[in-house]
């Protein structure tokens, strides 16, 4: 099901249907497949009226069941994905879904509208694949812990957001945040073509604005750590956008300076392949905004 498939179901939906999913989304820590007779007493209905109700979400995947020991329910990403959209549209955040334009490691990209005007929402989507890279450098996974895949991605979406506020309100070059809610993020649309699709026509003044803007991060106390040509956004003026924030760190962790190096490094193969951009080039702009910096091996960068 699409989102724009979702406006349509949410739209034969009634109060009792967003009730059960809030309670549903509000026990995400407590179970995995919510007893119905848990919900029954919560919502206070029976069990056996209440369980017609919830086929009708389970038809629209909204929810799962089990029957196996107990009969219960879990939410799945698209009961998230209807809480998110119409806590925004009450919001006054947007007023329609328009399509789908990307797929990232973690979440999918849509274009919203509040009114006329396009917006971008991302919608998390953490899942097994993502995993391991989510408990190799994020301090919010916590070991022997279990989390549901919809719970990393609400917070997922929390990390990203709060990055965004503290680096657009520090002038570094990422899309404005707009709202929160759940596991979406909604945010300016940018209209430029990402890094690994454009044909730049002057790529060492495009690496300079890149290195330029990785510093501006780190001097607010933040580092990409997963920095590529293809999160990075260059528009027709040539101004340069970072996006996907998500797995950053601080510069205080142990490890930021080799995560700091790697982005440049990224970014720096990334040049010398693609324009032959020269050694002694990207060496110098690196050493313009890094050379101050401790424990940072230029030489490694390029």
């Amino acid at each position: 099901m699409s989102l724009l498939e979702l406006i349509d179901v949410m739209h034969r939906l009634t109060r009792i249907h967003y009730k059960i999913l809030r309670i549903m989304e509000w026990n995400l820590r407590r179970f995995e497949y919510i007893p119905l007779q848990f919900l029954a007493k919560k919502i206070g209905i029976k069990p056996n009226k209440l369980e017609s109700i919830m086929d009708f979400l389970v038809k629209n995947k909204l929810i799962k069941k089990k029957k196996s020991d107990y009969i219960g329910y879990a939410l799945t990403y698209k009961g998230l994905d209807c809480l998110a959209i119409k806590d925004l549209g009450e919001f006054g955040v947007i007023t329609k879904v328009g399509p789908k334009i990307g797929m990232g490691k973690e979440g999918d990209i849509w274009v919203a509208y509040l009114n006329n005007k396009p917006r971008i929402i991302k919608l998390f989507r953490i899942s097994q694949k993502s995993f391991r890279r989510i408990k190799i450098h994020r301090h919010y996974y916590i070991p022997k812990r279990t989390y549901s895949w919809l719970e990393l991605s609400i917070k997922s979406a929390y990390r990203e957001f709060r990055a965004l506020n503290i680096l657009h309100q520090n002038n570094v070059s990422v899309p404005r945040p707009i709202a929160r809610k759940k596991h979406a993020i909604v945010m300016d649309y940018i209209d430029g073509v990402e890094l690994v699709k454009a044909k730049l026509e002057d790529p060492e003044t495009i690496f300079d604005r890149i290195m330029q803007e990785i510093r501006k991060a780190y001097d607010v106390g933040i580092i990409h750590a997963d920095l590529s040509e293809f999160n990075i956004m260059v528009i027709r003026e040539g101004k340069v956008y970072i996006f996907d924030w998500p797995q950053y760190i601080t510069k205080t962790h142990p490890e930021a300076k080799y995560y700091l190096t790697r982005d440049i490094n990224q970014i720096t193969k990334y040049f010398a392949r693609k324009y032959l951009l020269e050694k002694n080039t990207t060496k110098k702009i690196i050493e313009k905004y890094f050379k101050d910096i401790k424990d940072i091996s230029i030489r490694e960068s390029l």
